[in-house]
């Protein structure tokens, strides 16, 4: 991922497309390069999309649907998953 809006809008678009609800963001090894992992699983006709992704803070954990830990350019960063 190259951003965290790009982040976001793809999680977004997965959900929709793949009838899944997201559950979990972190950083795997692809061909020994760091990259974010998305756990999504399959749901029937429930609420998707209108994630947004924001920057951990320790204010906002307690309403966050999880934590993650994504991969963004170079580094992971601890980010909190919300619905609207």
């Amino acid at each position: 991922m190259n951003s965290w809006d790009t982040l976001q809008t793809t999680c977004n678009a997965d959900e929709l497309n793949l009838d899944c609800q997201l559950q979990s963001l972190g950083t795997v090894l692809v061909d020994g390069k760091k990259a974010t992992e998305a756990v999504c699983v399959e749901i029937d006709e429930e609420e998707v999309g209108n994630l947004t992704i924001e920057e951990f803070s320790e204010e906002r954990e307690s309403e966050a649907l999880f934590r993650g830990r994504p991969f963004i350019l170079t580094q992971s960063g601890d980010v909190l998953v919300f619905r609207e």
